[in-house]
């Protein structure tokens, strides 16, 4: 429901910096041009149209290795398992695998002829993951586990579902709720990227509980409520945006619902029947001499604002509403003069669409 934006702003002048790999990366203009104003089933093949046929290579599966210590990193230098609590700065295939999200099997891909298929070598799908947590989790669908886990690691769980769930008594997975949002955003990009897939998705026994064999919904009603929790209450990380950009890189397609979280909404949730509308765009600007933030939100309503330390400790709030594009009257400026020299950040929540932005900013 939520898009978010960072931009960080130094005295007069905005420099972005979306990832920590590419300065000014950034999504292409007009990347998503011909998904503007669809909602449902159009909306999906919309973007299916966009992000189909990434790029594919031989030993695409085989070097995902490199990848990940390029696309997976910890701020502070080591491989980032969401599947565990290991920390190491090398790959070392007597620690981690080489992990689909998507259980591989559920798309008839099996061990060894992963790099015969784009789908099962996709790096939207493949992340570094702890041997042991990698082989509990087996190819058991998404869940929420009851209080006796069959497996917990202190980051993943497997055991039965703590809701009941028709037709199926097995095991589900269930990853930390800092990464529920991730998986549910994987999930969501697999069912989309791969639509054609639509008639081969396997009949296992775990996947039925989550998948259709169509194009639309494709999720079950389990799982349409339960990625679609995760999504609202895990939003988009800056792990994820930085990600995002490096799979760009290598394999030359996006996930959409990383970089246009309100997709989902306008696919599987409660937009799925209003044409979506496309974000404004959103910059910030601190103007030294009388010590004021200058917002500027273009196709969208500034609702409310929160200013937030560095730290994470809420300093400010207020509510500025303006819908023009100027945006250069005081209803658009913030009086930032009681805050001391430093850095912060300031969170923007917009309305018609709803969407957030978050910037920088420096005190001088």
């Amino acid at each position: 429901m939520n898009i978010t934006f960072k931009v960080r702003c130094l005295a007069f002048l905005v420099i972005l910096f979306f990832t920590k790999n590419a300065a000014f990366a950034q999504i292409p203009n007009g990347y998503y041009d011909s998904a503007a104003g669809l909602a449902g089933a159009d909306l999906k093949t919309a973007l299916y149209d966009i992000i189909k046929n990434p790029t594919f290579w031989q030993g695409k599966y085989f070097n995902a290795r490199s990848f990940f210590e390029v696309a997976d990193l910890t701020p502070d230098g080591y491989i980032w398992d969401m599947y565990s609590s290991t920390r190491i700065r090398k790959w070392d295939g007597n620690v981690l695998n080489r992990e689909h999200n998507m259980p591989k099997s559920w798309f008839g891909v099996t061990s060894g002829n992963e790099d015969l298929y784009s789908i099962g070598c996709d790096y939207n799908n493949l992340y570094p993951s702890e041997k042991t947590a990698n082989g509990k989790k087996s190819n058991y669908p998404l869940g929420e586990v009851n209080s006796s886990p069959s497996f917990d690691n202190g980051v993943v769980k497997v055991g039965k579902s703590r809701i009941a769930i028709s037709g199926y008594n097995g095991n589900v997975f269930e990853p930390a709720d800092e990464y529920k949002g991730d998986f549910a955003r994987n999930y969501m990009y697999m069912v989309t990227c791969y639509e054609d897939y639509a008639s081969k998705w396997t009949t296992s026994y775990g996947m039925t509980m989550l998948l259709y064999n169509n194009t639309y919904p494709v999720f079950t009603q389990y799982a349409t409520n339960l990625l679609m929790t995760w999504h609202r209450n895990d939003p988009v990380s800056q792990k994820e945006k930085d990600r995002n950009e490096v799979v760009f890189e290598y394999q030359g397609n996006r996930n959409p619902f990383v970089d246009h979280p309100e997709y989902a909404e306008y696919i599987w949730g409660g937009q799925a029947n209003n044409p979506s509308v496309n974000a404004g765009k959103f910059s910030v600007k601190y103007v030294a001499e009388n010590k004021k933030l200058q917002l500027t939100l273009t196709n969208a309503e500034i609702a409310e604002y929160e200013i937030y330390s560095i730290s994470g400790i809420k300093i400010m709030s207020g509510i500025k509403i303006q819908s023009s594009e100027e945006q250069s009257s005081e209803e658009n400026t913030i009086d930032c003069s009681g805050l001391p020299r430093g850095l912060y950040v300031v969170s923007v929540y917009a309305k018609n669409p709803n969407c957030k932005y978050t910037a920088k900013f420096v005190m001088l």
